[in-house]
């Protein structure tokens, strides 16, 4: 049998192979969108980080900031939060999250509304370090990391911002059909993977202009798409058709012809001689001159329905490759074999059932006395931290969210002084005055 025919024989193998996993996946999609069934939360994009030899994961996907830690061959859910509104005593969502590593700390940036927030993950605490509130009614789209720059990104452009979430410069440069489709891996250049022009604009930062437009092919009118430039200079990216490598004038230097899927996002990291490309059906492995090296079908790996969308490549004693998965998340290795998935859960999203409120049984006392303080207001079941001059004391609330607590007047001086109810998970906070005799 000739070479020639063995090679037909494999790419119709392939072709059938990959409509069976179609076949599936599209049979599993329709089952988790039965209206009879709970509806499953969705995992497209998020971010990835390998900080002190741990990988680390988040997605804002679900409305809340989920942070997840690969644990050998698991996913551990560490931190779970939400924008929290003291004037309405609500929550919103966010839209968008990245880790930062700063001074040996791990931090995490993340956007909602008009608001910029910035916390630190220590082991599996959640805390805000800072936030910043626009004045002039410009909505964040999403936050990144541009080279080694925290950007936000709106309908006006891309801000950098400073550690301290100071304003440093901006650039008129955006896709407002597709904001997730900005980048910057490499610290000069912004890429921008424009669908309804069919081209990838090259910006450089330096110049503040457009310096090339680097014609693409696409039949599918939306979708999470990024292009990667590594540390050399070569911007790859994947359209319809082709997952491709140019330079920065826009000459193409490589190619490889994908399944005619829907092309999504490349992704690579500064220790890797490798890149990887998403098409919805799974993960193709690549080496920088565009030859395949390794390809895995992800539409069962992690659970049913699974389509491949957001990619990131990290390196973690080899690439670890991160994929959101539609109803999972995965973490693969570099041979792309399965290390752990989290799965989707089902949208029960937890709330505050009332207005916060603080009583407490007598609203002055010496020190030493005995007090009993209760209120509400706080998530379900959540862990409470009660602050009375230097003392702490903790607690959780009930199924209503409702706690009491027999606490003891500290040792203060003669005065009026607040105790303060912190939520943990929530970050609702209330204080209530009380006088020390």
């Amino acid at each position: 049998m000739s070479l020639l025919k063995r090679a037909r024989i494999k790419k119709n193998m392939r072709k059938w192979i990959i409509i069976s996993v179609i076949l599936i996946s599209t049979a599993s999609l329709f089952f988790f969108a039965n209206p009879g069934k709970s509806r499953l939360k969705s995992y497209y994009s998020g971010d990835a980080i390998s900080f002190n030899n741990q990988v680390y994961i988040s997605s804002t996907n679900t409305g809340r900031l989920e942070i997840f830690r690969l644990q050998a061959d698991k996913l551990d859910r560490l931190a779970s939060a939400q924008p929290y509104n003291a004037r309405f005593n609500s929550y919103g969502d966010f839209y968008d999250a990245i880790f930062n590593i700063e001074g040996n700390h791990l931090y995490v940036y993340a956007v909602s509304n008009y608001t910029l927030y910035k916390y630190e993950l220590n082991d599996t605490k959640l805390t805000l370090i800072a936030e910043n509130k626009n004045t002039y009614w410009e909505w964040y789209n999403r936050v990144a990391k541009f080279g080694d720059d925290i950007v936000t990104i709106s309908a006006k452009g891309i801000k950098v911002f400073s550690p301290n979430l100071e304003v440093i410069v901006a650039h008129d440069f955006n896709n407002t059909a597709a904001p997730y489709n900005l980048s910057g891996t490499n610290p000069r250049f912004y890429l921008s993977v424009d669908e309804a022009n069919n081209a990838l604009f090259v910006y450089d930062r330096e110049a503040r202009e457009v310096v090339a437009t680097i014609p693409l092919n696409f039949k599918h009118d939306k979708g999470n798409r990024r292009a990667y430039q590594d540390i050399h200079g070569n911007i790859f990216v994947v359209d319809d058709y082709y997952a491709k490598k140019f330079n920065v004038a826009g000459k193409l230097l490589a190619s490889y012809p994908h399944l005619d899927f829907q092309g999504f996002d490349i992704s690579g990291n500064d220790h890797s001689e490798y890149v990887y490309f998403s098409n919805g059906v799974g993960v193709v492995k690549l080496d920088k001159n565009m030859k395949e090296v390794d390809y895995a079908w992800t539409g069962n790996m992690g659970t049913n329905a699974g389509w491949a969308m957001g990619i990131k490549s990290i390196y973690n004693n080899g690439d670890k490759l991160v994929i959101f998965n539609n109803t999972s998340i995965l973490v693969l290795d570099d041979k792309l074999n399965k290390i752990a998935a989290v799965l989707a859960s089902e949208e029960t999203d937890k709330f505050a059932s009332e207005n916060l409120f603080l009583k407490l049984d007598k609203s002055r006392a010496a020190v030493n006395s005995e007090i009993m303080i209760t209120g509400g207001g706080y998530f379900p079941y959540e862990d409470l931290n009660i602050t009375f001059g230097k003392e702490k004391y903790s607690t959780k609330t009930d199924i209503n969210g409702r706690f009491s607590k027999i606490i003891t007047v500290p040792q203060l001086k003669t005065g009026g002084y607040d105790i303060k109810v912190s939520g943990l998970e929530s970050t609702l906070h209330y204080s209530i005055s009380f006088q020390v005799e």
